[in-house]
């Protein structure tokens, strides 16, 4: 009897074990969670050294004077050149020796704009003849003109046809034209005849000697002359003939340059082109 307790307390004990490990539930792996932390911020960069000063631009283009300035900074890590075009101001972050410098420059720099110098251009023409001996009426600041022709050209007689009066800024251009009465003496029309002319690219410079000079790289006058002819049957017929003069020239204010001459009609009739240039203040 006693062999059969044992044996029922041996049983009993691997049943418990055995059933009990397999009804057990399996073990539940723990979930692993991998999280990335934030990167950190970037480090302003701080010096200490650079100041900050803003600079008001009173003239000048602050955009236009940025461009220029720009080789004055230091070129460093945190150093700055701002312009603000609509309050006209240029803010500076750098070194204060360069700050100096800069503030320097810009006193220099920001200042009014030169305004280019006005010129007044007069513009004479003068008809010549061989056919006449006549002085028909002239200006009087053109005498002196009259005379030195008078001297050195084999006409001989002058009239004054018109005078032209023309302004312009220093380094721009200007063209014009008109008519005018018959320019030859002895014509019978009362046609008129008609001019143009244009100056190009005009420069106030300062020659060798220091005097101020004009320079018209380009001058154009051209003119349409009224030529009478009689036909056999006696009624007249007109013509018009074109002639120029394409040329360059420097000229100093208060002179008067005689530009060249031009025949028309015939070889005995020309006109007679006489420039002159004011400053106007």
């Amino acid at each position: 009897m006693r062999f059969y307790i044992i044996l029922f307390l041996i049983f009993s004990f691997f049943s418990v074990n055995v059933y009990g490990q397999s009804a057990s539930p399996k073990a539940t792996p723990a979930l692993t969670v991998t999280t990335t932390a934030p990167a950190p911020e970037p480090e302003r960069f701080l010096n200490k050294d650079l100041k900050t000063q803003i600079f008001e631009i009173k003239h000048r283009d602050p955009q236009a004077l940025v461009r220029v300035l720009d080789g004055l900074s230091s070129q460093d890590r945190g150093t700055q050149l701002v312009p603000d075009k609509e309050f006209k101001t240029v803010t500076v972050r750098d070194y204060p020796e360069n700050i100096a410098v800069i503030e320097r420059a810009i006193t220099k720099l920001d200042v009014p704009e030169k305004l280019p110098a006005n010129l007044e251009f007069q513009l004479h023409i003068i008809a010549a003849s061989r056919s006449g001996k006549e002085k028909g009426q002239v200006p009087k600041n053109l005498e002196d003109v009259i005379t030195q022709l008078q001297s050195t050209l084999q006409y001989t007689s002058y009239r004054y046809i018109t005078g032209i009066f023309n302004r312009v800024q220093d380094g721009k251009g200007l063209e014009a034209n008109g008519s005018t009465d018959s320019i030859l003496p002895s014509s019978e029309t009362a046609a008129k005849a008609y001019y143009q002319y244009t100056l190009r690219d005009i420069r106030l410079s300062i020659d060798a000697s220091g005097s101020e000079v004009v320079q018209i790289n380009k001058l154009n006058f051209g003119m349409r002359t009224p030529l009478v002819s009689t036909k056999k049957d006696g009624s007249n017929t007109i013509d018009y003939k074109d002639s120029g003069i394409n040329t360059g020239l420097s000229l100093r204010e208060g002179e008067k340059v005689v530009v060249g001459t031009v025949n028309i009609g015939t070889s005995d009739d020309a006109i007679i082109l006489v420039i002159s240039v004011k400053k106007v203040k």
